[in-house]
């Protein structure tokens, strides 16, 4: 339940040491003027937590290559305008930040206080347990819960049959007028060593529903793709993926459209509803004034893992994206073109690209 900031502000690991290190360092070198970026940087809601890293990020790459400016000019402005060395304009970048829906980030933090303060009363002897909430009309009275807990491990001590099993797993439904908790309960393996600092909540929150990854970050880019001045030189959008849900799979369909099979010859097509490609009031091509879309995967200062950036060119722009403006691994964009057609797929093994 803590804000993420805290990892940064308080965590004594080496770690988050590091990530002090990288954001100290990166942010020395921001071109703000006014202080927002560094208050948001600072900020107990993730949200605006994560979208201020996600800018960082995008700066200190396109500075390795440009000089770069930071909300330049008046009115609606991008965040990044790009000059070559002797001052010419060289083009736009503007960066998008996608979170977990906000109802699935409800459910979490509602289970995560639950949890935290299962862990907080209880203390670990012979069973573990996994608790999903089946419904939550207000906050339930904690010591009736707990003590229905303690009185379960019991019983499964003195009798290992004493609940019915689900998937392997004896477990049973707590209800009250507040709440339904559907608690499972795991018996520890014979001879495990207990450690002070042992939590007898072992599970993370179970959400559930529709997916819709790929159509919120396609309205997000579609939002952005119309309200900047260009100046009639390449633009991008860099897309800060953080939702959990969203994976290199559902950013190609959210800018190539929605999978579907053709009927009558069997084949794989597309819908025609991705953020490229075109239409039927835009023949000529779907927003030509994006050059090219990047998404950013586990991005965390100090995190396991380097940012795992893919490009997807836009076959149909009205100017290319510079090649050596970012780094990136994943690469999608035309395969073949003549008069009467342009073809587009991954320029790099597809395989390559999904999440490890």
């Amino acid at each position: 339940m803590e804000p993420a900031v805290n990892w940064f502000l308080e965590c004594t690991r080496p770690q988050a040491a590091q990530g002090r290190r990288i954001v100290n360092e990166m942010y020395s070198r921001f071109p703000s003027r006014d202080g927002r970026l560094h208050a948001e940087l600072r900020a107990v809601d993730d949200t605006r937590l994560y979208s201020a890293l996600d800018e960082l990020l995008v700066h200190n790459l396109l500075s390795r290559r440009y000089q770069v400016s930071y909300e330049e000019g008046t009115g609606t402005r991008p965040d990044f305008r790009l000059y070559a060395s002797d001052g010419s304009y060289v083009g736009a970048v503007e960066v998008l930040t996608l979170t977990l829906r906000e109802d699935w980030t409800a459910e979490q933090r509602r289970h995560a206080v639950l949890v935290d303060d299962l862990n907080a009363r209880l203390t670990l002897t012979t069973h573990s347990i996994m608790v999903e909430i089946r419904r939550w009309d207000r906050a339930p009275r904690m010591r009736p819960l707990v003590a229905w807990i303690d009185k379960t491990i019991a019983q499964l001590r003195d009798d290992p049959a004493a609940l019915p099993v689900e998937h392997g797993v004896p477990g049973t439904m707590y209800r009250s007028a507040a709440v339904d908790i559907d608690v499972r309960f795991l018996a520890l393996p014979a001879g495990y060593r207990i450690c002070a600092d042992d939590d007898i909540v072992v599970n993370g929150a179970a959400i559930g529903g529709v997916v819709d990854s790929a159509a919120r970050l396609r309205a997000r880019i579609e939002e952005k793709a119309v309200k900047y001045e260009l100046r009639d030189r390449p633009f991008a959008i860099v897309a800060g993926i953080r939702d959990t849900m969203c994976d290199i799979r559902d950013v190609h369909e959210a800018l190539t459209g929605t999978s579907a099979v053709q009927i009558l010859s069997g084949a794989m097509i597309r819908k025609g509803d991705g953020f490229f490609g075109t239409g039927r009031d835009r023949t000529a091509g779907k927003h030509q004034r994006v050059s090219a879309v990047f998404s950013v995967h586990e991005w965390f200062p100090g995190g396991p893992y380097r940012p795992r950036i893919t490009r997807f060119d836009n076959p149909l722009a009205s100017y290319a994206f510079p090649a050596d403006a970012m780094p990136f691994g994943g690469h999608w964009g035309v395969t073949e073109q003549t008069q009467q057609h342009i073809r587009a797929d991954w320029l790099t093994p597809a395989q390559a690209m999904l999440p490890a």
